[in-house]
């Protein structure tokens, strides 16, 4: 069976789902969703995945995104992949925790998104899990209303522009909306079987197949897309350094003690967080280090950076360096 067509371009936004292999449960405590709310955080430091409405059901998710860096498949690899390991440990079994690959529907945002916000928070009121529509923890629309407990990664901003010009109203209006009955066409196009690939005006889906999918598609399959957001690479960072420090670029490919090594700390984790490179393009530029290297060097920068000590100043200086860099 082919794979579903995905596009992916940055400012994209999308309408993501996932459910429970044999539709069982994903979350079976407080703890659980907990974790997927830590990912999805990790998911907006990681790839700069906006996370606009969520709402996590016992055994499902939706998602309304918006990928500034056209990297949706590389962000949702790492969500689903992570909470399968962390599910896995935390219960003792091994295995897929999802029933497959998510689903994605790429979204025309000026005709969409309104509707689909109120569509995700909804679903627990609907499926009869709250008395009243933002009254579960597990959904962003309680969120939008109130501060407390408000994620740092939520996204408010787009939606409520919508609504009003000044918060307060903004988010009265925005209450009020996703309290109406929703569109009948929309529940009826999401919760069948079959998702379309996009939601949008007629203009906005011609506009997509034209520019992605050319005029001829193989009717056997659909073809591999390119990748159209080209990300700045290590190679930028090590011009960088080489500026800073006088340090020559095949020179990070060697494992070095003391301040040498900080610096090397401070090259892996900026490769990470600030140019979102991949663990395999990090290997590749600093001698086949490890996922589990890359980790525990990222978490050991960050240590740093909350104390203030180790390869804090060094990131400072090569922030600033690399700036000038990729100008």
């Amino acid at each position: 069976m082919a794979r579903p067509l995905r596009i992916e371009y940055p400012g994209a936004w999308y309408h993501v789902m996932n459910r429970g292999r044999r539709r069982e449960e994903i979350f079976h405590q407080d703890g659980d969703y907990e974790m997927f709310l830590y990912l999805l955080g990790k998911c907006f430091d990681l790839f700069e995945l906006e996370i606009h409405a969520y709402a996590l059901m016992p055994n499902h998710y939706h998602l309304l995104v918006r990928t500034p860096r056209g990297n949706l498949s590389r962000a949702m690899r790492h969500l689903d992949g992570v909470y399968t390991q962390m599910w896995n440990r935390r219960y003792g079994h091994d295995g897929a925790v999802f029933r497959g690959r998510y689903k994605s529907i790429l979204v025309d945002a000026d005709t969409y998104v309104m509707e689909l916000v109120r569509y995700i928070h909804q679903n627990p009121w609907k499926a009869g899990l709250e008395k009243g529509v933002g009254e579960s923890r597990w959904t962003s629309h309680g969120r939008y209303l109130k501060q407390q407990n408000r994620p740092r990664w939520l996204q408010r901003e787009f939606v409520l522009r919508y609504f009003g010009r000044h918060e307060k109203e903004a988010v009265r209006e925005m209450d009020r909306f996703v309290r109406q009955e929703s569109s009948q066409e929309l529940r009826h196009r999401l919760n069948g079987p079959n998702w379309p690939a996009m939601l949008g005006s007629d203009h906005f889906r011609e506009g997509i197949k034209e520019k992605f999918l050319g005029r001829d598609l193989d009717k056997k399959g659909l073809p591999q897309l390119r990748e159209l957001a080209r990300e700045r690479k290590v190679t930028h960072l090590k011009a960088a350094a080489e500026k800073l420090w006088g340090t020559d670029p095949a020179q990070w490919m060697k494992i070095r003690r003391g301040r040498e090594d900080m610096k090397r700390r401070a090259m892996i984790y900026a490769s990470r967080m600030v140019l979102k490179a991949t663990a395999r393009e990090i290997s590749e530029e600093f001698g086949g280090i490890g996922n589990s290297a890359i980790s525990m060097q990222c978490r050991c920068a960050e240590e740093e950076i909350r104390k203030q000590k180790g390869c804090y100043a060094l990131l400072k200086d090569l922030e600033k360096a690399l700036r000038s860099t990729v100008k």
